[in-house]
C-alpha cells in the first residue's frame, strides 16, 4: 500500500513539474497589449494579441481597440530563444515583401516585450488581463428612426474568426425567403455550404495552374450551387465545428488548403481529380468535422437534399445577381472582375436608378435582398453613412470602382426599409460580423448602398415587369 502510495505521489510531482516547464517554455500565453510609439500621436494605436499554445505551436489573434477590429489572426508566432517574432500578412492584406508585422525581444521577467511593429515602429507589449469587446445591436429598431419595412426573418449570425462572410449573408438570405414562402423558420448551416465551394475552388486552382483565386473570399453564387447540388442542413445537426465550444477559426486549415492546392499546382504525372478532392476534403474535415448522410429533425429522418426540398423550397434558378456599372452594355449579362468571382459567374447589369428600384421593389414586396460590396469608408457604430452629401451618380459609382475605392470586401443582408426624421431613406441589414461595432443589425443610407454596393442577390420575381421587360431573355440564369 505504502508503494502503491509514493508511486502516486511521484507521478503527481512529475505532472506538476512538466507543467511548471510547460509554463516556463511558452512565456507568451495570454494577453498582451502596447500602444505604438509615433511622432505624430494621432496615428499611434492601442495593439492587444491574444496567444495560446495550441498542438505544440503559438496560435493567436489581434485586437485593434482604436480602430475597433478583433480577432484577426495571426499567420504564424514564434520564438528563438528570447526573440518573439508574429506574421500577420496574409491576414491584414500585406504582400509578402513587407516586413514582419512584430518582432521584440522578451524582457527579463516575461512580462515586457520590446520591440518593432511593421520594421520601424516602437511597440512595447506588456501582460494584461484587458479584454476588448465590440458592440453588437441586437434590436432593429433604432431611436429617431421610423421603420416603413421589416421582413421577418431568423436571427443574425456571428461568423467569428472566419472569412465566411459570404455564406453565413447567403445562408441568412435562404432562411429568410423559405420563410416567405410559408415554411417554418429554421436555422441553417453557413458551414455545411463552405465546404463543396473549397473544393470546387482547389480544382479551377488546380486546373487553372494557380491562375485563379483561392482564398477565404466567395459569392452568393457558390451558397446556391451548393444548396442546388447537396440540399441544405440544420445548425443544430452540423454547426462546422469539432469542439462545440469552439469558436469558427480557419487559420490553421486555410493555411493548410493553400500549401496542398500549391503542392497539386506543381505537380505532374499520377494526379486526378479524385485525388486531390478528396485530400482537400480530408482537410476540411479536420476543422469542420464530417457531414452526417443522414439525420434526424424534429422527429424525422432527412437527408441534406430532402431536408432543402421539405422545409425550404426555394429554387436556386430563380435568384439573380444584379450590378451597375458602365463598362458593359446595360440590361445585359456580364462576368463581373472581382477576385472572388473565381468561377467566371454571370451578373445582370442595369442602370443605377433601375439597380435601387429592384432593391426598393423587392423589400416593399417582401422578398429580402443580399449585399456584396465594400465596408472601408463611413461603417461604424451600428451605420454605414458616406462622410460627404454627395448624390451618387452613375459616373460617381463607375468612379469609385475602377479606382478601387469600391470593392468586394464584405456581404450582408438586408431585410428593411427605415427613415430618419427627415425622411431620408436607410436600409435595414442583418451583419454576421461585429468589427467596427456594426455586428447584427446596422442602418446603411441609400447612397452609401448607391455608391459601396458591388451586387445584390435578388429574387427575379422581385424586378417590376417594366425592367424585366428590358431585359428580356437576360433573366435566363442557371448556376
Amino acid at each position: 500500500m505504502k508503494t502503491k502510495n509514493t508511486i502516486l505521489i511521484i507521478l503527481l510531482f512529475v505532472g506538476f513539474l512538466i507543467q511548471a516547464q510547460s509554463k516556463i517554455q511558452n512565456p507568451l500565453e495570454g494577453a498582451w497589449m502596447g500602444k505604438t510609439k509615433t511622432k505624430d500621436l494621432a496615428s499611434s494605436e492601442l495593439v492587444l494579441f491574444k496567444l495560446q499554445l495550441k498542438n505544440n505551436s503559438i496560435k493567436g489573434f489581434m485586437d485593434f481597440p482604436d480602430k475597433r477590429l478583433k480577432d484577426i489572426s495571426l499567420d504564424k508566432v514564434w520564438i528563438v530563444k528570447d526573440s518573439v517574432f508574429a506574421d500577420a500578412r496574409k491576414s491584414l492584406g500585406w504582400p509578402e515583401s513587407a516586413p514582419l508585422i512584430f518582432k521584440g525581444i522578451m524582457m527579463p521577467g516575461d512580462s515586457i516585450i520590446e520591440g518593432m511593429w511593421g520594421g520601424n515602429t516602437p511597440l512595447r507589449l506588456s501582460k494584461t488581463n484587458y479584454v476588448f469587446q465590440l458592440k453588437t445591436n441586437s434590436n432593429p429598431k433604432i431611436a429617431g428612426y421610423k421603420i416603413i419595412k421589416l421582413i421577418e426573418s431568423t436571427p443574425f449570425k456571428d461568423q467569428q474568426a472566419t472569412g465566411d462572410c459570404w455564406s453565413f449573408a447567403t445562408t441568412s438570405f435562404i432562411e429568410t425567403e423559405a420563410m416567405r414562402l410559408g415554411k417554418k423558420p429554421v436555422v441553417l448551416s453557413p458551414m455545411f455550404f463552405v465546404r463543396p465551394t473549397y473544393i470546387n475552388k482547389a480544382e479551377n486552382y488546380i486546373r487553372r495552374n494557380g491562375a485563379s483565386a483561392f482564398s477565404e473570399g466567395d459569392l452568393t453564387f457558390s451558397v446556391l450551387k451548393a444548396y442546388k447540388e447537396y440540399g441544405a442542413i440544420p445548425e443544430s445537426v452540423y454547426s462546422g465545428k469539432n469542439d462545440a465550444d469552439s469558436k469558427h477559426d480557419h487559420t490553421d486549415m486555410n493555411k493548410a488548403l493553400l500549401e496542398k492546392v500549391k503542392f497539386y499546382v506543381n505537380s505532374h504525372g499520377d494526379l486526378t481529380p479524385e485525388i486531390y478532392r478528396n485530400q482537400v476534403d480530408e482537410i476540411l474535415t479536420q476543422t469542420l468535422g464530417r457531414v452526417p448522410n443522414t439525420f434526424t429533425y424534429e422527429g424525422k429522418q432527412f437527408t441534406p437534399n430532402s431536408f432543402a426540398k421539405e422545409r425550404i423550397g426555394i429554387n436556386p434558378d430563380d435568384y439573380v445577381e444584379i450590378t451597375s456599372y458602365t463598362h458593359h452594355p446595360f440590361y445585359s449579362k456580364f462576368n463581373l472582375e472581382i477576385e472572388a468571382n473565381w468561377n467566371n459567374n454571370q451578373y445582370l447589369n442595369l442602370p443605377i436608378t433601375d439597380f435601387t428600384a429592384v432593391i426598393d421593389n423587392a423589400l416593399l414586396h417582401n422578398y429580402s435582398v443580399c449585399w456584396d460590396g465594400d465596408i472601408y469608408e463611413g461603417f461604424k457604430n451600428g451605420f454605414a453613412v458616406l462622410d460627404n452629401n454627395k448624390i451618387i451618380t452613375q459616373q460617381i459609382r463607375q468612379e469609385v470602382f475602377d479606382n478601387r475605392t469600391t470593392e468586394d470586401v464584405h456581404n450582408m443582408h438586408i431585410i428593411g426599409i427605415a427613415e430618419d426624421e427627415k425622411g431620408n431613406t436607410f436600409y435595414i441589414i442583418k451583419n454576421s460580423s461585429d468589427n467596427h461595432d456594426c455586428g447584427g443589425y446596422l442602418y446603411m443610407s441609400k447612397e452609401y448602398l448607391r455608391q459601396k454596393t458591388i451586387s445584390v442577390l435578388v429574387n427575379k420575381n422581385a424586378i417590376p415587369k417594366a425592367i424585366s421587360k428590358k431585359v428580356g431573355k437576360n433573366l435566363q440564369y442557371l448556376y
